[in-house]
Formats: C-alpha cells, sequence, structure tokens
C-alpha cells in the first residue's frame, strides 16, 4: 500500500524501447496498435486509471491518441503527473478525450507510452471505447474515426492544458439507485456506507432496510450482490450478511435487491468499498474517526491517540532543490523519534508552489516538492509514526490546489492525516460570531469584503472526498485554531468520508490558554468528536507552559503534538 503512493509519480512515464519480454493480453487489439487500459481504483464518484498504448504499425511523429469516454466522464486529475510536455484534454471535442505527446515526438514500432490519470463519473463507469493513434484505430470494430473527430488524415485541434489542479464544481453525484416500481418494494443499504473501507482479511457487514409498500404483500427475500456476483440471500428480516474474507481490492459495489411476494423487485447500490492490504509489520495503521475517538483499521482495531511532534517545511519561494526542513528528516532521526515514543508527527507543508502559472518549471518543482514530502511521510510511515500532513496557508487559490494535489498523492494511504485547519482565520474581534463561524464552515462569495477567508473548511472536505481522499480530516476553528467554541454548532458534514474531528491548537499567548477555557470549550467538543491539539506552543516567557498543557490533554484523554 505505500509504494502505491508514489506510482503517482512514477507510471506516468514514457517507456520506449523494442519488443517486450513480457506482454500481458491487451484490452484492445488492432493493427496498428493496442491500449492496456486498467481502473486501478474507483470510489462513488471517481476513478484512477492506467492507460499504456503500444505502437505495431510504422513508426509515428507527431503523435496523438484520440478516444471516446462513453458515460459522461470528465477527466480532472493527473495533469500534473503526465509525462513531461505531454497534454490531455477534450476541448470543444468533449466526450473525445485527446492524449498529445510533445511536438516532434515519436512513437517508433513496438515502442509505448503509459498515463495514469483520474476524473468523475456519476452513473455507470464502462472503459473509453474508440481508440484511435494519428488516425489509425486501435480497435478493429472502428472503421473510421467518430463523426465529431477531425479526419484522420490530421491530427485533432489542439485544447489548451488544464491548470494543475482544475476545479471541480459541484459535489460528486450520488450513485443511482432505480427506483421501485409503483405499488413496488422499497430497500435502502445501511451497511457498508459508500466509501468506506476495512481491514485485510476483509469482514464487510451488509446490512438492509427492505418494506413492501402495498399492503398484503411481504418481502420474500433480499439479495446481496459484488458486481453482479450473488454472495448471499436473506429470506428474513433484519436481512444482513457478514462478507468474511474478503482480498484486498481498489474500490467494488454491492446491491442489494430485494423481492416481494408479487415479484416486484428494487435495489440499492454503495460503491467504492475497499478493503486494504495488509498492514505491513511495524507501519503506522489506517485511521478512521468511531464516535468520539480515533480507532485503527486494523486486524484487531484499537483506539489511537497520538503524541508527536511538528516538523515544518522552511517557508522560501518555489525553487527546485531539497526542502529546507526545521530539523532532521532522515532515517536515523525518524527511528529516534520512533525510540522516544514518538507516534505522530504533524508534516507542515507551504503552499507557495501552488499558484498556477502555466510555466513547466513551477509544474516540475510543484511535483518535486510534493514527491519529496511523500517520502518523508513514507518514512515516518513505514517506521510506525502516523504523518499528520498539513498547510501554513498564504492563498486561497494556491490552497485549492495543494489540497487537490495531496488528495492525489495520499488518497489511497489511511495511515495518512489530513489537517486542514486554516491556521491563519482570525478571531471573532468585534464581528457577528454566526457570520465568522459561518465562513470559517462554508467560505464561498458571501465572505468577500469580510476580510474572512473563502475557502470554508467544507469545501475542502468536499474537494478531497471528489479526488478520491477519504483519509480521517482534522479541522481547528478559528483565531487560527484557538477558538472551538462554536465547532460543534458549525460542524462540517462529511457526505463521503464520515471521518472528520477537530484540531486545537495553542500557546502560551492564546485567548483560551488557560484550565477553566480548556474545561468549557474542549471537553464539550471531546465527548462528541475526536479531538487532537495539533499544535501546542509557547516563547521563552514561559517555559512550563507546554509541558503543564501536554499533562492536562492526557489526564482528559486528548492527543496532542508539541513543538
Amino acid at each position: 500500500m505505500r509504494r502505491r503512493i508514489f506510482a503517482l509519480a512514477t507510471t506516468a512515464a514514457v517507456v520506449v524501447g523494442g519488443a517486450m519480454t513480457m506482454v500481458l493480453p491487451p484490452a484492445y487489439a488492432a493493427a496498428a496498435c493496442t491500449v492496456d487500459y486498467t481502473i486501478t481504483r474507483e470510489w462513488s464518484g471517481g476513478f484512477w486509471a492506467e492507460l499504456t498504448v503500444t505502437n505495431l504499425g510504422s513508426s509515428v511523429t507527431d503523435w496523438w491518441l484520440r478516444f471516446r469516454q462513453v458515460y459522461g466522464q470528465v477527466i480532472t486529475m493527473g495533469y500534473d503527473r503526465l509525462p513531461d510536455g505531454y497534454t490531455l484534454g477534450s476541448g470543444e471535442l468533449y466526450p473525445v478525450t485527446t492524449l498529445r505527446a510533445p511536438a516532434g515526438s515519436t512513437l517508433a514500432t513496438g515502442a509505448s507510452v503509459t498515463v495514469r490519470f483520474g476524473g468523475n463519473y456519476w452513473g455507470p463507469d464502462p472503459e473509453p471505447t474508440d481508440w484511435v493513434l494519428s488516425g489509425q484505430p486501435c480497435d478493429g470494430d472502428v472503421a473510421s474515426p467518430p463523426p465529431s473527430s477531425p479526419p484522420a488524415s490530421s491530427p485533432p485541434p489542439s485544447s489548451p492544458p488544464p491548470p494543475s489542479s482544475p476545479p471541480v464544481s459541484g459535489s460528486p453525484r450520488p450513485s443511482p439507485t432505480p427506483s421501485p416500481l409503483p405499488g413496488g418494494p422499497s430497500v435502502a443499504l445501511t451497511s457498508p456506507l459508500p466509501d468506506d473501507f476495512f481491514a485485510a482479511p476483509g469482514v464487510i457487514p451488509i446490512r438492509a432496510e427492505a418494506t413492501a409498500a402495498t399492503a398484503g404483500r411481504r418481502i420474500e427475500r433480499v439479495e446481496f450482490r459484488e458486481r453482479g456476483t450473488l454472495l448471499a440471500v436473506d429470506t428474513t428480516a433484519p436481512y444482513a450478511f457478514d462478507w468474511r474474507g474478503v482480498p484486498p481490492n481498489t474500490g467494488t459495489r454491492i446491491t442489494a435487491t430485494a423481492y416481494d411476494s408479487s415479484g416486484a423487485q428494487a435495489t440499492a447500490e454503495v460503491r467504492g468499498i475497499r478493503v486494504l492490504p495488509p498492514q505491513v509489520p511495524g507501519a503506522a495503521p489506517a485511521l478512521k474517526a468511531f464516535g468520539n475517538r480515533i480507532r485503527t483499521v486494523t486486524t484487531d482495531p484499537r483506539p489511537y491517540r497520538p503524541r508527536g511532534i511538528i516538523r515544518s517545511a522552511v517557508p522560501g519561494e518555489c525553487a527546485w532543490g531539497p526542502i529546507r526542513w526545521d530539523g532532521p528528516v532522515d532515517d536515523a532521526s525518524v527511528a529516534a523519534l520512533r525510540a522516544r515514543g514518538v507516534d505522530a508527527v504533524r508534516v507542515v507543508l507551504s503552499d507557495t508552489c501552488y499558484t498556477y502559472t502555466g510555466s513547466p518549471t513551477d509544474r516540475a518543482n510543484r511535483v518535486g516538492y510534493l514527491d519529496e514530502a511523500a517520502r518523508y511521510v513514507d518514512r515516518l510511515a513505514r517506521a510506525g509514526i502516523t504523518p499528520i500532513v498539513s498547510l501554513r496557508q498564504s492563498d486561497e487559490s494556491a490552497a485549492r490546489n495543494f489540497w487537490g494535489a495531496v488528495a492525489e498523492v495520499f488518497g489511497d494511504d489511511n495511515a495518512v492525516v489530513l489537517d486542514i485547519s486554516p491556521d491563519s482565520f482570525p478571531a471573532l474581534g468585534g464581528a457577528d460570531p454566526g457570520v465568522v463561524w459561518t465562513c470559517w464552515r462554508d467560505g464561498g462569495p458571501a465572505c468577500l469584503g469580510t476580510g474572512l477567508p473563502t475557502f470554508g473548511v467544507q469545501e475542502q472536505i468536499r474537494l478531497l472526498r471528489v479526488r478520491g481522499a477519504f483519509n480521517l480530516v482534522l479541522a481547528a476553528g478559528i483565531d487560527g485554531g484557538n477558538d472551538l467554541s462554536r465547532w460543534l454548532e458549525y460542524r462540517p458534514a462529511d457526505p463521503g468520508g464520515r471521518s472528520v474531528a477537530a484540531a486545537w491548537r495553542v500557546d502560551d499567548r492564546s485567548a483560551c490558554a488557560t484550565p477553566a477555557c480548556w474545561q468549557s470549550t474542549l471537553l464539550p467538543v471531546a465527548a462528541q468528536v475526536p479531538l487532537v491539539a495539533t499544535d501546542v506552543s509557547a516563547g521563552p516567557a514561559a517555559p512550563t507552559f507546554v509541558r503543564r498543557t501536554v499533562t492536562w490533554l492526557d489526564r482528559h484523554g486528548i492527543g496532542h503534538l508539541r513543538r
């Protein structure tokens, strides 16, 4: 599982050479080329796919590959991870999509190119069709290019490459559930929830509620299926099945179909159900929120409460080169932290690299910056230390790009926690508390002109989920994260992951820096949701503040990270 973090950076590479020593059966075969298209991960509203095109015909220069999305899928992710100089887009030709190599590129006979990209969908998610390599069909069933595409003798018109993290409009639409026929039964899956994940070897509790809508009829049976394959049949309520021994997967679908005594039926479906690969011995576990506790997603689930430190990337201009950290980050230092009992490190990054300018150099810097951070995150996780990825935010547009990129890099590793707290969010001052807290949660145009951020935590959560990151999320309150007084009242919803915890920050100069304030403010929050103190620090004038604070937090079962 851990290595898949870096697959995002390494699979989008050009593979050029002679015949391969081993060739897997391609998904499509033709005289001109073959295309192997694999969905590597799927969730309730999106997917990651890997595409390999192999040229079986004559060498082609200035080549392009065109394909058609058959059910409205939209490619929204992975542009930064394409090979250098490549573009992928539709423009006015949507749903026809074109992968274009850099000008002058040659794809020799027998050579292959592999790219990885992701997108969103709203109904079925079938593979693309109508593959055409520089005017020559890759599929024997395609006699000529579709009418909406350019003539085979000329390449399709270019469309400008999208920004590194293109905007996503709207929340992911829920998976369609067939409506029951008039007078027919109703059925709902209550477990698992969409995009839920389980430990391997998997035991997935499947639960359904079914009701006959017409008097005199009864529910005769409920059939449970996984991608059409029958798993079990239950004839008595409560309708349930424990699916045991489920192997690791990258996202599957489960349906429940209820039949009443008249033969009428109705079906409910949940998507994106994952069983994680077995945990590597000694590595940090996947985490999820359960009630007001964080628990491990392991074969023996246990409560998790972090006791850790903070490691920050030193702010600076976005430039190619190693990240400057405020402390050592090599293997020896990570091992030393673990030996001291540290089980979490908050990794504070900068959004400096994520202001989109369209410069190829900036693109390389963005990828290099996050990849280097990912290597440190990987070292921590392999050593059994939970990485908590956080952001020092300076620009809201850049922050959106940053979290979109973070979702792409860390979204398949649920051992990584994402701290989305806006550390610069102001205090109430003399403002209306309702306005301030609404802007904290919702952001949006209503916050323009107020001096308050317009990128609310609700939108950050939605952005992560729509891009497939169902990691545990931490969200601190206003006043730089120190004020949680109305956090529960404005608690952000989590339509996809349902795994959001509260975060809190404090130093000796904070407004809420006394046990009396903690008692009245923190404990009500901790009674309902997990709470983590993600930054406990003090200046030289208060040498005992950190020790006294973490002692109080330990006494009340609240995890903490200190400077």
